[in-house]
């Protein structure tokens, strides 16, 4: 048995004896699709906006100046993620629950190059379900692979945070915003003393939580959380997640560089805050069309011309797109465990 050709459409609830239970829900597949219609409406405007500054002409001329040595550089750097988020997720794992044997850092290395590979074409919720589900075809229950696979994603948005605060703090022309640097950090550095004062009052908070039916599973995954971030491989966890913004901040000055607009290193972090914030605004398909349109006129107000910061902008996103696709060899390759095991972690969680 090999690669992971029966990959369950996530939708509907789970039950006991099924790899992925489904239960055919048509609201909640109506209000996807409204979902769904609304963001390839809000993509398809921000390009529409934007395509109308562009002078084509100019738009090939700048397309002709680029150096894809430096993109094929980007694409390396990109790619070099992928085993950090698999130590990442591998730390969560460990935490939360004990290792199965077969989990080995190539395995989850493998499952995360899938999960990247998917992430290009999926919404965020269907992504992380088959992250979640993968983890249950090496020995997790469902509760454990949703519960690592949030965490995950929560802190990566944590890090993220604290990144933009400081690098609001770095001397850089971009990191006016418009008048509204103050403001700015006003805003992340509140959230991350917020974050700072929940994670001290879990413990009261989640003994609260847990009273309520309704409220207890929040209280177990605030519990998670906790454990996570003060637990042993807290170090680990967070030294990765620094070294994956790192080596996105790279892939934006090796950009920079492939279209002779020579940013300064501030100002390639200043632009990695921009164009992978607005990737976490739910209101787009995976960020285009709202990232393209937050460079252009942030890289417009210092003298860029359109045509180059939309240029630099959609290298960018090829970037990831490209450093995805050995998850390609990976999903078609790699064996994954007999589903009899899936059955025993199912029934282990319950």
């Amino acid at each position: 048995m090999s690669g992971f050709h029966t990959l369950p459409k996530l939708q509907g609830t789970i039950r006991l004896g099924d790899e992925v239970g489904l239960l055919p829900d048509r609201k909640s597949g109506l209000v996807k699709y409204i979902l769904l219609a609304g963001k390839l409406i809000v993509t398809a405007a921000c390009f529409g906006y934007v395509l109308r500054q562009l002078n084509t002409s100019d738009t090939f001329r700048a397309l002709s100046t680029v150096d894809f040595r430096w993109v094929v550089f980007g694409v390396v750097a990109a790619t070099g993620q992928i085993p950090l988020l698999a130590v990442r997720l591998q730390s969560i794992v460990q935490t939360l629950a004990p290792r199965p044997a077969h989990l080995t850092f190539i395995a989850v290395t493998a499952l995360t190059a899938i999960y990247s590979l998917f992430a290009q074409v999926l919404p965020t919720p269907a992504g992380e379900g088959i992250r979640a589900w993968m983890l249950t075809r090496f020995g997790y229950g469902w509760r454990r692979g949703l519960t690592s696979v949030m965490i995950d994603r929560g802190v990566g948005v944590l890090t993220l945070c604290a990144f933009t605060f400081v690098i609001l703090l770095l001397p850089s022309a971009l990191t006016a915003l418009a008048g509204h640097r103050e403001l700015v950090i006003l805003v992340f550095g509140a959230a991350l003393i917020v974050g700072g004062l929940a994670l001290a009052l879990t413990p009261r908070i989640a003994a609260l939580l847990q009273q309520w039916r309704y409220s207890r599973w929040i209280g177990s995954f605030a519990i998670d959380t906790r454990r996570v971030l003060l637990g042993p491989y807290a170090t680990r966890i967070f030294g990765t997640s620094c070294l994956i913004h790192v080596l996105t901040i790279l892939v934006v000055w090796s950009v920079s560089r492939a279209e002779g607009l020579m940013l300064s290193v501030p100002d390639c972090a200043i632009l990695f805050t921009v164009m992978v914030g607005v990737v976490l605004v739910p209101i787009s398909v995976s960020g285009w069309g709202l990232r393209e349109f937050a460079v252009v006129s942030l890289l417009g107000s210092h003298g860029v011309a359109p045509e180059r910061a939309f240029l630099f902008s959609l290298c960018f996103g090829l970037v990831f797109i490209l450093s995805a696709l050995p998850g390609v060899v990976v999903y078609l390759l790699y064996p994954l465990p007999a589903r009899s095991a899936v059955t025993d972690a199912l029934k282990s969680s319950l």
